[in-house]
């Protein structure tokens, strides 16, 4: 891959000052800005270089000894990572245990006698992905931070969709928004000094053929619209300079030819992504597994999302651990992944997250076969529902089974799935004789029938009376898998099903007693321990679930409603049974009374009526 003089991705740093252009206006604004107040906010879309603006433009004007910036991202925890990344800085050794971040930061002034320059870039993430305990604390420490006196500035930095949940920080911050500078897209005039001045500059040596191929870049990358999105320019440029630099000579040149060869920006990324992608299916693996696992650093709002190393691992275990190593090689050396402190890894920039999210990959296939069981003379069950050993009769539901198949085993980016529906439309079949004969072939999977029987195990009980441990493994693990379950490695991905929720509403009425139960019901999915949740109840109850979004977010949006079979799947499940008890329905007249005793007033087909009625016309 030939290696470019362009940033790509990459925001600029201190040591770009001089290929940093076209944001004078903005860096000017910024530093006056900074004598002004002790708190800052930059914002702006996604891509327009807020980043850089900072890091680069604002450290640029200022001598090395009159600034000590330090650059805070969530990672795991917003208010842990910025006490991590003071202490990196005590190199004298100066901190003692019991300092809070404004001794901390006091302290770091004594030792470097420069002030301190907070940076917490892509604060957004402290909203995507945080708790409101996580930003209360981050509020409490900012407010004391100010208070102090210190010779400290802060800066935050979020995109603009996000500003608006600052409002919360108001209270206790009133002065939040007061200096506060816009970043919007850079203007054509201001773009064009960018690609001039940069490909002239002593580290780039570019050449272009005449000063218009500057225009024709500029409307590549706007089509022709509006402003520029320097992310895009950036990622432009760079492709420009791989295929240039690929037609030999003694020098690196632009000319509207090439432009035109490179096509739209909009299928810029897109190539870059496949381009890679291609790459990986040569000389590491598939291009389906390429796709479905760099989508673990994508958040169901598009958005990238740091991951440390184990997690990833926990979230795909069928690779492996040297597949995973090779993967990320691959990945980081290709500029799609970035390392960060404590293991962590993230994709380069948003604009890639949003072109994964909307590329679909085919993920684990479905078991077409299920295990051979021996079945009964009779395939109807009466007022039973299917279970994994009539799933060879279980018709009428191939389109649920894959669905809830895809939803539960392919959705990686959520850990959990609501399965609901009115009663006697077939949700227990539909789990026992569809879902779970299939998973069990790829995976463990645990399956548990909630009933008054099991309100009275002490083990069950428990789930009632006390939260989890977060050091402790889950309780339900032992519910579902006995002693072993309190042993099962965190490698091996699990599938847990719990049926029949709604005995939980109707025996417990104690809001402490369900806060406790959801807490463990929680404590399953928290990332730790590789399991999957399904859970089953019916629909009357379905409002009753309104407090375990709290603790499960997202519990309700994830969800898959088992409908009443029409006449036509009503028919199959009929016609298949009967040929397989070797009975032959003879003409449609029959076939249409049968239907019409097993429908309800409002034209649903009642499949407990359906299995009643034939199980008894079998056996007479």
């Amino acid at each position: 891959m030939t290696r470019t003089p362009f940033k790509f991705l990459d925001a600029y740093g201190k040591a770009d000052t001089e290929i940093f252009f076209g944001r004078e206006e903005e860096v000017e604004s910024l530093y006056q800005m900074s004598f002004q107040t002790n708190l800052l906010l930059v914002y702006g879309v996604s891509g327009t270089g807020k980043t850089s603006l900072v890091q680069c433009g604002l450290a640029g004007k200022f001598e090395s000894s009159d600034l000590f910036d330090i650059t805070i991202r969530r990672k795991n925890n917003l208010n842990d990572a910025f006490c991590d990344e003071l202490k990196k800085h005590d190199l004298e050794g100066s901190f003692e245990a019991d300092f809070t971040a404004d001794k901390m930061i006091h302290s770091l002034y004594l030792d470097y006698l420069r002030p301190i320059y907070l940076i917490f870039d892509q604060f957004e993430e402290l909203f995507i992905l945080g708790s409101p305990q996580e930003e209360a604390m981050f509020v409490k420490t900012i407010k004391r931070l100010l208070a102090a006196e210190l010779p400290c500035k802060i800066i935050i930095v979020i995109r603009e969709e996000y500003l608006g949940h600052l409002s919360t920080f108001e209270k206790s911050i009133p002065q939040i928004f007061d200096k506060r500078l816009r970043v919007e897209p850079m203007s054509r005039a201001n773009a064009r000094r960018v690609i001039v001045n940069t490909l002239h500059s002593e580290k780039i040596k570019v050449t272009l053929s005449d000063d218009q191929v500057a225009e024709t870049i500029i409307d590549k990358v706007t089509e022709g619209m509006g402003r520029v999105q320097l992310t895009y320019l950036q990622v432009f440029l760079d492709k420009l300079y791989r295929v240039a630099a690929l037609r030999g000579g003694d020098k690196v040149v632009f000319d509207n030819e090439l432009v035109n060869e490179i096509g739209r920006i909009e299928d810029v990324l897109r190539d870059f992504l496949d381009e890679q992608l291609d790459v990986f299916a040569l000389e590491v693996d598939t291009k389906e597994l390429g796709l479905k696992w760099l989508k673990l650093f994508v958040s169901d709002k598009g958005t990238k999302i740091p991951i440390k190393r184990q997690d990833i691992e926990r979230a795909m275990p069928e690779l492996g651990r040297l597949k995973h190593f090779n993967y990320l090689q691959f990945f980081v050396n290709r500029r799609i992944l970035r390392p960060l402190d404590s293991d962590q890894y993230e994709l380069i920039h948003d604009s890639l997250a949003l072109k994964l999210s909307q590329t679909k990959t085919a993920g684990i296939p479905m078991p077409l076969n299920v295990p051979a069981k021996q079945l009964p003379s009779n395939p109807f069950v009466n007022f039973s529902s299917y279970g994994p050993e009539m799933a060879e009769l279980f018709f009428g539901r191939d389109k649920d089974t894959r669905e809830l198949f895809d939803k539960v085993i392919n959705d990686t980016a959520v850990r959990s799935t609501l399965v609901f529906g009115p009663i006697g439309v077939g949700k227990t079949s539909l789990i026992r004789a569809g879902l779970m004969p299939r998973v069990q072939q790829l995976f463990r999977t645990g399956y548990l029938a909630l009933s008054r029987e099991l309100f009275e195990l002490p083990v069950f009980n428990e789930l009632f009376l006390s939260p989890p441990l977060k050091q402790d493994p889950p309780r339900f693990l032992e519910l579902f898998f006995g002693e072993e379950g309190k042993t099962l490695s965190t490698d091996e991905r699990k599938i847990l099903i719990i049926d029949q929720l709604e005995e939980v509403f109707i025996w417990v009425t104690e809001s402490a007693q369900l806060e406790f139960f959801y807490r463990h019901l929680a404590h399953l999915i928290d990332g730790h321990y590789n399991c999957d949740l399904v859970l089953v109840i019916r629909d009357e109850f379905f409002a009753n679930l309104q407090d375990l979004e709290s603790f499960i977010p997202g519990i309700l949006e994830e969800q898959m409603r088992v409908k009443h079979l029409d006449r036509y799947g009503a028919a199959e499940v009929i016609r298949r049974n009967l040929h397989y008890a070797k009975f032959d329905v003879e003409g449609e007249p029959v076939m249409d009374r049968i239907l019409q005793n097993v429908t309800e007033g409002d034209g649903k087909v009642n499949l407990t009526f359906l299995q009643l009625y034939m199980y008894k016309l079998l056996s007479t």
